[in-house]
């Protein structure tokens, strides 16, 4: 297992700068994932662990080597490519054998090995039997197996995967992270995960990175970045919120008391931060609102009005008027929710996050 360190990496690309100073450490065995929108970095930060790209500035460490100028081919890692780059003219046997082949001599292999390699591969993925097959033979899943299943044969020191679901249908995608998920826990392997899918995010990491034009804003496990956003754009960006703006109006017991702008409404909610500016955003998720029946405390009791309700199988979407603000909600789906009535919700302070009204 490799433990990786980026200090103060930069790249740019004329005027534009993809990666912005961007320092971290990746933890051994760990799964880690670079989670942010189009353009904002991620992909190209893949691309300088793998040595495919050298920064410009900034030094990269795989446990204390650094690595920052070495050959892609010297550093023992291993990438699933978007589109899985499989070789059509070669049978599945053989687009998994192709690296260890090439490194054949070097790794003293015998045919004998490759072949127990291969198939050992292909059991792990789920694709024993499908050996002799061709890509263009298999279903969009089991290409992507394969592409894991070329990368994990090498028994690389580092495993990279650059938005490899994005390609399957939903139901595949849920599946196959799954799949990867025990695979990667499995072998212990670090590896390092790129989409800009936050559901996949959030499901498949141990820790997250959240990127937006080539800083690293927030990193943390899935559940630090979702409750405990550090600014607007990690709240907006994880999951669905709604986002108000207020006045601070004191601080106390580990509580946060805010006044809505726009409407005469006071909530208690909590920080990450010591301090906080006069003017403050309020971040709400829309699970975390219960009808005042199921409250657990007297506290955050709103009254307002449901606008609009959609039953969605599982719960009800709701979007509630208080006043001037609307505030999405979710309830369960058997809650009396019925559009145009009035409605007493309640909102727990624990689950009402105060930030800084910033983006970054």
């Amino acid at each position: 297992m490799t433990r990786i360190r980026l200090e103060g990496i930069t790249k740019t690309y004329g005027n534009v700068i993809a990666v912005d100073n961007v320092s971290l450490d990746i933890n051994r065995g760990e799964l880690f994932t670079f989670l942010g929108p189009s353009g904002c970095g991620k992909t190209t930060t893949l691309r300088i662990i793998a040595g495919f790209e050298i920064p410009d500035s900034g030094r990269l460490y795989f446990d204390n080597e650094d690595v920052t100028f070495l050959k892609p081919y010297k550093r023992n890692t291993a990438m699933v490519f978007q589109n899985y780059a499989l070789w059509p003219h070669m049978t599945v046997f053989e687009n998994v054998a192709h690296g260890l082949k090439i490194r054949k001599k070097q790794l003293g292999l015998t045919d004998e090995d490759i072949k127990r390699m291969v198939l050992e591969a292909l059991e792990l993925v789920k694709l024993s039997g499908l050996e002799d097959r061709y890509p263009l033979q298999l279903s969009g899943g089991q290409q992507q197996r394969v592409a894991l299943a070329r990368a994990l044969v090498v028994q690389p020191r580092v495993l990279l995967l650059d938005e490899p679901l994005s390609n399957l249908d939903a139901k595949l995608r849920v599946e196959m992270r799954e799949e990867i998920k025990k695979i990667q826990k499995k072998l212990g392997i670090t590896t390092i995960y790129v989409t800009h899918d936050q559901l996949e995010a959030l499901s498949i990491s141990d820790r997250m990175g959240i990127m937006n034009k080539g800083r690293l804003v927030q990193v943390g496990t899935p559940q630090e970045l979702y409750f405990k956003p550090k600014n607007i754009f990690v709240a907006d960006f994880l999951g669905r919120s709604s986002i108000y703006h207020g006045e601070l109006v004191s601080k106390a017991d580990g509580l946060v008391t805010v006044r809505l702008e726009g409407v005469d409404i006071l909530l208690e909610g909590t920080t990450p931060f010591e301090t906080l500016p006069n003017k403050v955003a309020v971040v709400i998720r829309p699970e975390v609102i219960r009808t005042a029946s199921a409250a657990t405390s007297s506290r955050n009791l709103i009254k307002g009005v449901v606008d609009f309700a959609m039953f969605l199988g599982d719960k009800i979407e709701a979007r509630i008027k208080l006043g001037a603000l609307s505030l999405l909600a979710y309830f369960p789906n058997t809650a009396p929710v019925k559009v145009g009535e009035e409605i007493l919700i309640h909102i727990p302070p624990e689950n009402t996050i105060v930030i800084p009204p910033f983006p970054e």
